[in-house]
């Protein structure tokens, strides 16, 4: 228990002195009434025979509004021993104990953390489950399976039942947390190129957002993880790109559908015009997710096309942006595209069939949003990716 001291100096006899010092010289503070998960963490182990990648897989950072909380381990790693560990908020206690063993085979445990006040608590599902790593020869991402969550729009892709895309709406809810979901940077349309698609629209931030000089949030949805406890501070970390994957066959095409829409103005990150013009983005990289020394290896916002980690890209437009990297420009109608994946690297078919390379495919409605620069209003819409490999 933390306490703050201070002597109360009165003419009282020494005994009475004694007695009140025993009793009173010390104010309690008041316990913490908050009671969440903030990380939660599994010892690896032998993680390459375990786990598709150390860093991201046995390590869940927890945003404040979660309450489930997911691991992914290898499709033969056994779920009936495992022992997840937990750092919560200070004072805070959990049941069943951080450390302790159960069986993950039928299905989630749920563990319930009380404040340390023991006046509030909260209930969380902790689940693993097994990825399967194989793709086929040809995927198709149609971008059906949306779902609302949290009060914006989250895709489910069931590539081998591996739920893959992440965007950075969550990010965008820290600074704008009444929007409404058609609000969002990344929201599902009724409207794509065959079904439904997906609208990805750089938006404007909020008074917090602009505090820190990310007056603007773009649009994006990518195969990877965002993590919103970095979005504000370290932008390039949140965006977590790529998932391991075992190929038959190496990624030789990318191919899809979009329409594009430069918004009018665009600013830098201090809402000041520049006199420059906004393109959207799409693009896959395919990387080596082991290094040379064994260590895990995942891609962010700052390197995820400049990383010597990377073995192909594959580049989608027909134009070229500011930075003189292949863009789209303003584009009113649906429009086909297939792009070659170009590489840099020999593959190593070994590696290729045991997840030893992670892909990511990428689409963002400014192609320089990961900096803040870009026009609100700029609006890619995509749909019914195609990977193929030969």
């Amino acid at each position: 228990m933390k306490t703050m001291g201070f002597r109360k100096f009165i003419t009282l006899s020494l005994s009475t002195v004694c007695a009140l010092s025993l009793s009173s010289c010390f104010k309690e503070e008041p316990l913490n009434a908050e009671c969440d998960i903030e990380q939660a963490y599994i010892h690896p182990g032998s993680w390459m025979k375990l786990w598709f990648t150390n860093a991201s897989d046995t390590l869940v950072n927890v945003q404040s509004d979660q309450d489930k909380i997911e691991f992914t381990m290898k499709p033969f790693a056994s779920l009936k021993k495992q022992a997840p560990m937990f750092r919560l908020t200070p004072g805070a206690t959990i049941q069943p104990e951080s450390g302790s063993v159960h069986d993950f085979s039928k299905g989630p445990v749920t563990y319930v953390v009380t404040s340390e006040d023991k006046q509030w608590t909260r209930t969380y599902q902790v689940s693993i489950k097994k990825g399967q790593t194989t793709m086929p020869n040809e995927i198709e991402f149609e971008f059906e399976n949306a779902y609302l969550s949290k009060g914006y729009y989250n895709w489910q892709e069931n590539c081998n039942k591996l739920d893959i895309w992440a965007t950075g709406n969550s990010g965008f809810k820290m600074s704008n947390s009444s929007s409404k979901p058609e609000e969002y940077p990344t929201l599902m349309i009724e409207d794509g190129h065959r079904g439904k698609g997906v609208q990805l629209t750089t938006r404007r931030t909020s008074g917090l957002a602009d505090a820190v000089k990310k007056p603007i949030a773009a649009g994006n949805l990518f195969i990877g993880q965002f993590d919103a406890t970095d979005a504000l501070f370290d932008a390039m970390k949140a965006t977590k790109f790529g998932h391991p994957f075992s190929f038959s066959a190496k990624p030789a095409k990318l191919e899809g559908w979009y329409k594009y829409q430069a918004g009018e103005k665009f600013t830098d990150k201090n809402m000041k015009e520049l006199d420059r013009h906004d393109y959207g983005t799409i693009y896959a990289v395919l990387y080596e997710n082991i290094d040379e020394k064994g260590n895990a290896v995942l891609l962010y916002g700052d390197n995820v096309q400049t990383s010597k980690q990377i073995v192909a890209l594959a580049l989608v437009g027909e134009t070229r942006d500011d930075n003189g990297k292949t863009a789209i420009g303003n584009t009113p109608e649906w429009h086909h595209f297939s792009v070659d994946f170009e590489y840099e690297k020999a593959i190593d078919p070994i590696k290729l069939k045991n997840g030893g390379y992670s892909l990511t495919i990428v689409s963002s409605s400014s192609s320089d949003g990961a900096n803040f620069l870009g026009a609100v209003g700029s609006t890619l819409w995509i749909d019914s990716f195609k990977l193929i490999c030969k």
